[in-house]
Formats: structure tokens, sequence, C-alpha cells
């Protein structure tokens, strides 16, 4: 048997990492961005990109640049696991159909394809889909990889592809939460200790600045400042960190050294994922932000001991269909 994993950030191949045990044995092939970290004892291959595939483009041209790099990138990818084109026995796991990798793989690469989605934050527990993206971008990923000789499907239905008969089951941590829960099955994930402290931690969302625009973002950037200023263990607070999302156009920081002025402001620019940062070096006891994902994997990854102890705060400015989930872990929820 051969397993394919799509990997794009440290969260998702800790997933597939997290995975794999439980899996029967097979060639394990983890294609991987540059610069996540990988424990390679698991896998049969590790395949990194070149180059970092993480979007920061910032305008139009720059976006087209960043689709033709990412695909030269893939076609690069995709000439290591040719041999597999024919395999009749080949699995695909996977987090979202939008990425144009994971895309040809799941719909092109090889008729025999089994497939199944592994959970990648809050996109498994809501309705999102091509509605939610930019349909010009999508059509553009679609003429461009044409162009390169790769095919891309403007998909149908959840953007996870869990819909499709074809996705055998999807791994997640919270089955009865999910989208389709009647295909979902519990995705094994580790408890984890830390040493909390009265520092604050705004998780950012750059890719927003995509859709809405950079003006709006650090508006709304700003209320969610200001949220944490309003808290009560704000005054006792000596240091606020700052995670920005490893896509999305970047943001003059200085906004936040303004917001803060007398507190110590740290911009986490590190590679490790920001569980593995959180959980490892900054043990928060306040995280603020608008709807990460990273809020859901910090509250379930924690350990009992100190999960009651750490306060999550959520400014509902772009996803309120994501509510229901905050509320059901008794996160606080403002809009």
């Amino acid at each position: 048997m051969i397993n394919i994993f799509v990997g794009l950030s440290n969260n998702q191949v800790r997933n597939y990492e997290n995975l794999v045990p439980i899996l029967e044995k097979g060639n394990h092939i983890l294609i991987a961005n540059k610069g996540v970290h990988v424990n390679k004892n698991l896998f049969s291959e590790v395949i990194y990109s070149r180059i970092s595939l993480n979007n920061q483009s910032n305008g139009s041209i720059d976006a087209i640049t960043n689709i033709i790099r990412k695909i030269k990138e893939y076609q690069l990818i995709l000439d290591k696991i040719i041999r597999y084109k024919e395999e009749k026995n080949i699995s695909l796991y996977f987090t979202s159909l939008e990425d144009i990798l994971a895309n040809y793989l799941f719909f092109s690469f090889n008729k025999n394809m089994k497939t199944y989605v592994v959970e990648d934050g809050t996109l498994n527990y809501y309705y999102h889909s091509i509605e939610n993206l930019s349909l010009n971008k999508m059509w553009l990923k679609k003429i461009i990889s044409y162009l390169y000789g790769i095919r891309y499907v403007i998909y149908k239905g959840h953007s996870s592809g869990i819909e499709y008969e074809k996705v055998k089951k999807q791994y997640v941590r919270s089955p009865e939460l999910s989208i389709c829960p009647e295909k979902s099955v519990s995705l094994p994930y580790l408890k984890r200790k830390t040493q909390l402290n009265n520092s604050v931690l705004i998780i950012g969302q750059e890719p927003y600045i995509h859709h809405f625009g950079k003006e709006l973002y650090i508006e709304r950037l700003k209320e969610l400042c200001d949220l944490a200023k309003q808290n009560d263990s704000y005054i006792d607070s000596k240091r606020v960190y700052y995670k920005p999302h490893r896509n999305g156009e970047r943001i003059d920081y200085d906004v936040l050294i303004a917001e803060f002025e007398n507190k110590e402001v740290c911009v986490l620019s590190s590679e490790k994922s920001l569980e593995d940062l959180y959980f490892d070096e900054l043990g928060a006891g306040s995280v603020y932000s608008f709807d990460s994902s990273a809020l859901l994997n910090i509250y379930l990854e924690a350990d009992d001991d100190v999960r009651g102890d750490i306060k999550f705060y959520v400014l509902l400015k772009y996803n309120k269909l994501l509510k229901p989930i905050f509320k059901r872990f008794k996160f606080e929820v403002f809009e």
C-alpha cells in the first residue's frame, strides 16, 4: 500500500504523524513544505519543497507570480512520485481541495486513488466552499495550472472534499461536531503540558487581508487589541505576543507597538507551529484571535490540569458560522 500525505504546515504534518501509527503498514510518503518539522522515522520517504509554499503575496501581480512559482515546484514534486501513477493500492491523505497539488492528486493523478480527509483546524467544523473564496482566483489557478500541464478542478461542495463519494472518511478530533459526522472518525492527538504565565497571545489571520483589505484588517486588529486591554488580567501582563499567519500579506508591526505602548511586544517569526511555540515556550494565560484554528488546537491539546486556566477570547468579525463551535468549548465570544 502506498500512502501519500500532503503537508503544507507544521500542524498538518503533526496530525499525519499522530495518524500514521494507527494505519496499516505500507510506504508512507510525505510531501512537506520547506521548513516544516518532520519525524522522519514515521515515513518511508519525505519529499520537501525546495522553496516555501506559503503565500504572502501583496497585490494581483504578486499573487500570479506566487501561483506560477508554486506550480513549478509542484511539477518537480510530481516527477518524484510519477512512478505511482498506475499503482493499484494507493491512498491520499490531505486537508483541502483548494490547494493545487492536493486537487490534482485527488481528481487526476491515479484512478485507483482512495482518499481520506485529515483535520486542518476549523475547516472541518463549518460549511466552507468556493463561495467563501475568490472565484476569480480559482479560475486563475485553473488556467495557469492548465498552461503548466496540471489539471485543476473547480470542486463542488465542501472545500475538504468530504462530500465526494471517493472520500472514505475524515479524521477529526471531534467527530460529533464536524461536517458529515457519519463519515468522521477520531484523529489521535497528544495532550500537552505548559507552564502558564500572565502574558497575552494574539493570533493574527493575515489571509483576511486579501478578501477585505489591509486597512479594514488593521482596524479590526486594533479592536482585538482593545479587547485584550479591557481585560482585568491585562494590568499584570508584561509581554504581548503576536503570531502572524504563515500566509497573507504582512502588516506594519508598529501598529501593535503603539497599541501596547507600556508592554513588551514580541512578534513571533519562528517556523515552528504556533501550537508547539505555545506549549514549549509561550504558555500565555490569555489567547485572542478572530477565528483561528489554533484556538481549537491549543484548547484540545492542553492537558486537563491547565486547560481550564487558559482563557480564550474570540472577536467574530469575519466568520460567524464558527460561533457555535467556539461556544461549545466555552470560549468568550464577542461580535
